[in-house]
């Protein structure tokens, strides 16, 4: 619809609608023209159009419409290097097009694309997504759907978990009132909602959307989208110490990440393993899986290998091996910022095998409300459990009942 498009150019190069009507029509009639509603005349379209150096002419967008729903469909399937290989002919088809509608398709995709990267570029996807958010009126309901979607993805890579649920439980609402939707844009959804629940700690919402989002990949036969849900069914069957199944969900996962050659997903999966293995007290099986997983997470960045070293080094911790333990802390302090979980993790390891007096006033003081911010459950009960357990040796009974009522409270928080 011209109106649409002279609507969404006049938003882009800031002009009022009194600025674009002056002197050609009233704004109440520009108005109707940008809502549709009006009847409008050949010489006034034609003259707003030249004023916002546009065609009037509609043209056959279909190619574009394709290639861009391609190059979305291929991130949806993770296939980013391939994703990442279109991305320069759509952005050098994309110069030729008018349509409103397809110009902010092509920027909501693109802020996808920014997420998906490597080294995300967050800053990017952000200033698209703020764009289009002065254009929301004029969204399809399909649209409306990604721009959700994305925005929920971006609070995920902020670590805005409960702002991304709010995103992400507004797409699932969008995308039951249209059916304009890919069925695997549906199970990304459902994959997403479980992850951010998975960062919660929220076992039951985890299960539940992630076994939604493996009966869509499954039947789309997408087995690698498939083993990223079964590695969310892994970790939330491990909290709920259901050992039995959090290693039959993550071998699983394992058939498919070797099958498909994906060293990233391995990495994650034998991580995850050697975690369900210290849980069961096997600490030599623990060790083997923490260093094939840092075998796997050699080529990725040290981000990644931050939790498997401390991880590794607790199980040092527990075999008595200080040396080796304090080691890999180190490794891990090297490549870890002082506000990540993980130098908490590390920082609680190394002040117990330094038998630190500063230990129960770090737990109380910092490490507890560092967690109890971040609703991070699993930690607020264990590391409350771990300093009501001193304070009951030490015989100060009323703080021990203090903080065993915090760790439960904190378990209640977990399913």
């Amino acid at each position: 619809m011209v109106g649409q498009r002279i609507r969404y150019y006049r938003k882009t190069k800031g002009l009022t609608q009194e600025e674009l009507a002056q002197g050609i029509c009233s704004v109440s009639y520009l108005s109707k023209i940008e809502k549709g509603d009006a009847k409008s005349s050949e010489e006034v379209i034609n003259l707003l159009c030249e004023r916002l150096g546009i065609s009037p002419e509609e043209v056959d967008n279909n190619e574009i419409l394709e290639l861009l729903n391609e190059w979305n469909l291929l991130m949806t399937s993770r296939k980013f290097d391939e994703a990442q290989e279109l991305f320069p002919q759509v952005a050098a088809k994309i110069t030729t097009v008018r349509d409103p509608d397809i110009l902010i398709r092509y920027k909501l995709f693109c802020s996808r694309y920014y997420l998906i990267l490597k080294n995300p570029d967050l800053e990017n996807a952000l200033d698209l997504l703020e764009e289009v958010k002065g254009f929301y009126s004029q969204l399809t309901p399909e649209l409306k759907f990604y721009y959700y979607v994305f925005w929920g993805m971006h609070a995920n890579y902020s670590n805005k978990y409960k702002e991304a649920l709010e995103f992400l439980h507004s797409a699932e609402d969008q995308y039951k009132s249209t059916l304009n939707v890919n069925e695997l844009d549906i199970a990304v959804l459902y994959y997403l909602l479980a992850l951010t629940y998975n960062f919660q700690m929220r076992i039951n919402s985890v299960t539940n959307y992630a076994y939604k989002a493996i009966t869509i990949f499954d039947s789309e036969y997408n087995y690698s989208r498939s083993a990223d849900c079964q590695v969310l069914l892994g970790i939330s069957y491990r909290r709920a110490k259901n050992y039995e199944q959090a290693e039959f969900h993550l071998k699983k996962a394992l058939k498919y990440s070797t099958s498909f050659k994906d060293d990233f997903l391995s990495g994650v999966i034998y991580h995850n393993l050697g975690y369900v293995n210290s849980c069961k007290n096997n600490n030599l099986q623990a060790i083997d899986c923490y260093k094939k997983s840092l075998l796997y997470k050699d080529s990725q960045p040290d981000s990644n290998k931050a939790n498997t070293l401390f991880l590794l080094a607790t199980e040092y911790f527990n075999l008595e091996d200080y040396d080796k333990a304090l080691d890999l802390i180190e490794q891990g302090f090297e490549i870890v910022s002082t506000d990540s979980e993980i130098y908490y993790h590390l920082t609680i390891l190394k002040l117990r095998i330094n038998k630190s007096d500063k230990f129960e006033n770090f737990l109380a003081k910092e490490v507890i409300p560092f967690f109890e911010k971040r609703n991070t459950w699993e930690y607020v009960s264990k590391y409350s459990e771990l300093l009501a357990d001193i304070y009951f040796d030490q015989g100060s009974y009323k703080k021990a009942s203090q903080y065993y009522r915090i760790a439960n409270n904190g378990r209640k928080n977990i399913f």
